[in-house]
This record gives C-alpha cells, sequence and structure tokens, in this order.
C-alpha cells in the first residue's frame, strides 16, 4: 500500500494515493502500535531536568567540537547533513544514539558518587567510532530531547534545529515507511502531538541557551540556498567554500528515506505539498488550530 501510494503520488492521483497511505498506515499501526505518549512525556522530564543541572564552566575544555542536527523526521536533516558534509574537516557520525547512552551511564556515575562527566563520556563514544577529528556531526534527531542537557554539559557542542511547515513536515512522515522506530508516524494526530511537543521544548531551551541552538529553516533554505547557508557557516565560523552549494555532489552514504532527494540538487518541489493532501490533514488543522503559533496555517488552509 506505501508503494502504491508513492506510484499514485508521482502520478498526481492524490485522491488514490490517499486512500492507500490510510490503508498502509491503518495496517502499520496494528503490528507496531504508536508510543507517542511515552516521547512526549519524556521530552517534558528531560527539560525539567535540565533545569536542575548546573553548566560546566567553559574553561580549560580541551575536546573536539561536537554538532548535533536535531528535529523531527522528514525535517530536511539529511540535507542539512550533506551540505556540512562538504566540509573535510568533520565527521559524519550518521544517525547514532550515543549521546543517550553517555547520558544513562552518567546518570548512574552521579548515583555512584562518580564525578565523571558527560562531556567526557559522550567523548568515549565518538572515540570508538572515529579518531582524530576535530568536527564530528551526530544526526540522531531525537537528541532533541537532550538539548538542555547537551548546552550545559558539553561545552563544545552546537546543536542544529532543523524545522519546517508543519502540515508538509506531518504529511511527510505519514507518507512514509521508515523501517523502525517512529512508531507514531503511522496516526496524523500522534504526528501532530509530538510535532507540537517538539516544538514547545526547543522554544524553552533556545530561550534558556539561546547561543547554543541554530534555527533551520528547511524551508528557507530551498527557496534562498546561497543566504542560508552561508549564514549557517558563519555561525560555525567556518571558512566559506562555494561546495556547501552543492550537497549532492557529496558522495557519502545516505541510509534514511531521504536518500533519493539528496542526490538532486537543492530545489523547493516539495514546499506546499500538504495542500494536495488538505482532505487526509483536515483532522491535523482542527487540532493545530488551538495554538496561536499556527494560526496562520487555517488561513492557507
Amino acid at each position: 500500500h506505501f508503494a502504491k501510494s508513492n506510484i499514485l503520488h508521482q502520478q498526481n492521483d492524490y485522491k488514490k494515493s490517499m486512500r492507500e497511505l490510510i490503508k498502509a498506515n491503518k495496517i502499520k499501526l496494528t503490528i507496531y502500535p504508536s508510543k507517542a505518549n511515552s516521547l512526549i512525556e519524556k521530552s517534558k522530564q528531560l527539560l525539567i531536568k535540565t533545569k536542575t543541572y548546573k553548566s560546566i564552566n567553559t574553561k580549560d575544555i580541551n575536546y573536539p567540537e561536537y554538532l548535533f542536527i536535531v528535529g523531527m523526521p522528514r525535517s530536511g536533516s539529511t540535507l542539512l547533513e550533506s551540505i556540512l558534509g562538504m566540509n573535510k574537516d568533520i565527521h559524519d557520525l550518521g544517525e547514532v544514539n550515543i549521546l543517550e547512552h553517555a547520558y544513562l551511564e552518567w546518570q548512574d556515575l552521579i548515583k555512584n558518587k562518580n564525578s565523571k562527566s558527560l562531556i567526557k563520556l559522550y567523548s568515549n563514544q565518538v572515540s570508538n567510532l572515529v579518531s582524530q577529528f576535530k568536527t564530528t556531526t551526530n544526526k540522531w534527531l531525537y537528541n532533541y530531547n537532550y538539548t538542555g542537557i547537551i548546552s550545559s554539559q558539553i561545552p563544545t557542542a552546537k546543536i542544529i534545529h532543523c524545522y519546517r511547515n508543519p502540515l508538509d513536515n506531518i504529511l511527510s512522515i505519514f507518507r512514509t515507511h521508515f523501517a523502525e522506530g517512529n512508531r507514531y508516524s503511522s496516526s496524523l494526530i500522534d504526528c501532530t502531538k509530538v510535532y507540537l511537543e517538539h516544538d514547545h521544548v526547543m522554544t524553552e531551551y533556545k530561550k534558556i541557551f539561546p547561543n547554543k541552538i541554530y534555527d533551520f529553516n528547511y524551508d528557507s533554505l530551498v527557496t534562498n540556498p546561497k543566504e542560508e547557508i552561508k549564514s549557517l557557516i558563519e555561525w560555525l565560523n567556518w571558512n566559506w567554500n562555494n561546495s556547501y552549494l552543492s550537497p549532492h555532489l557529496n558522495n557519502r552514504t545516505v541510509s534514511t528515506a531521504s536518500d533519493v532527494q539528496v542526490r538532486f540538487p537543492i530545489n523547493s518541489k516539495s514546499l506546499g505539498g500538504w495542500k494536495n493532501y488538505k482532505e487526509l490533514l483536515r483532522p491535523v488543522i482542527e487540532y493545530i488550530a488551538n495554538y496561536d503559533k499556527y494560526s496562520y496555517l487555517i488561513d492557507q488552509f
């Protein structure tokens, strides 16, 4: 059903594509029930915990630079990773959940009154995967839950938050047959709940750590790539190179649902795709209409 939906989508037969998509996700949801509530609760608890930690003094910190790409799936993160990967001095770790492993180890050590730092534990995790790189990128998107802890406990870290039009993002998640994880993806309302919770916690973290987090708007990127990429590179304090404008020439392996898209030059074809699925997305717009931040979407709908 996912395959049929994709074919019909390519043929611009969106009504039939929608029907197949509904069938696909209904079946998938019976096999893999949504875990949206546990993810949302995790976000809330980690936001509370963040406020209990004292930030590490940045003096005498001698560690590499750690870049974290966070956000929702299908938010442009793979394209961002390809852009950053044009810098030959960085190593792309891909989607590895090593930060959470380091955090859980850190929590156990704290209980046992061990003073080892989170940055040391994360550095050990990185060293197990790669060595002798000045900068690494970690694209485990759900590290958005740990944004505050990363910001306060890993002084050499920088966080890039990927986001896009929520209707495009939610639709894209619902249309994707993820190989594993992301179980909430088969429910439009659960997708919406997770999106809104992610948006809420990231807004809070940006208030607390404004200098540690960069807003990377996918919609702005694909409509004005040169300006947006230059702004990002400047924030990273990297030297400019025109190669950043041609991430499709990056020959690295991509193993996510975005593998096909990143092989083409930056383009705006995916913008406003939600308009072809208005009927499908009606429950989403009714839910999201309760949030003032997204009231502008009602007029577009």
